[in-house]
């Protein structure tokens, strides 16, 4: 699993416009359910946990979302709860519907809420799943910068693969409790995380024909 982050600072890249685009905060819980394909009482409680939701539309069909956490944050895949450092927010749950994928939805979505999601806001933080490459190209796109490899320490706790850019930003994410580590995180997140609610039953790195390395459910 992936982490890049994009500050105010930061250059945005230009991205393709889909035809038929319109960008916008929802807070219509009755909508977010259903495209979400979660409960009206979730939908309420992220909202009332501040966070903002946000949709995107093609000719006025909903076509994608995705959220914005602003204070308290929560990485599933790592059973990892944190809070943001001020001015910091963190993207998540983000899904094209099917019908729509492939349009450059996802990083037109992305930079709308990069320059209009929030004007108090100085720095963003998203994940992705090694395996998720649409995902990736679409971080990519949006003009994301990459921080490094997260997982899962020997105790259990979230860490980063140490490196230059990880780094730059040891403040801000020891502030979200991760720590930086020199231990490598395992090549396949399926294998190795104990708290992904959607295991797939074959390894991440068959596909693409590598070696599953740290396969002990503790590192990811």
């Amino acid at each position: 699993m992936s982490l890049y982050t994009f500050s105010h600072s930061d250059k945005l890249t230009s991205a393709k416009i889909p035809a038929g685009l319109r960008l916008e905060e929802s807070t219509d819980t009755r909508l977010l359910s259903i495209i979400g394909n979660t409960t009206i009482e979730e939908v309420t409680k992220r909202l009332a946990n501040d966070n903002k939701a946000f949709v995107a539309y093609i000719n006025n069909l909903p076509a994608a979302f995705g959220w914005m956490a602003r204070d308290n944050a929560k990485i599933g895949e790592l059973n990892h709860e944190f809070i943001l450092p001020y001015g910091n927010r963190y993207l998540w749950n983000f899904r094209t519907l099917e019908a729509y994928r492939g349009l450059g939805i996802y990083p037109a979505l992305l930079q709308y809420i990069l320059q209009n999601g929030d004007k108090e806001a100085n720095r963003f933080w998203i994940i992705h799943a090694p395996e998720n490459k649409a995902s990736l190209k679409g971080i990519q796109k949006a003009g994301f910068e990459y921080v490094g490899k997260l997982y899962l320490n020997e105790n259990g706790n979230a860490a980063i693969e140490a490196n230059d850019t990880a780094l730059i930003f040891q403040e801000e994410l020891e502030y979200m409790d991760i720590t930086l580590s020199a231990q490598t995180a395992s090549s396949c997140w399926n294998c190795s995380s104990p708290y992904l609610k959607k295991r797939k039953p074959e390894c991440c790195c068959s596909a693409a024909g590598n070696e599953c390395i740290g396969n002990n459910m503790l590192t990811m």
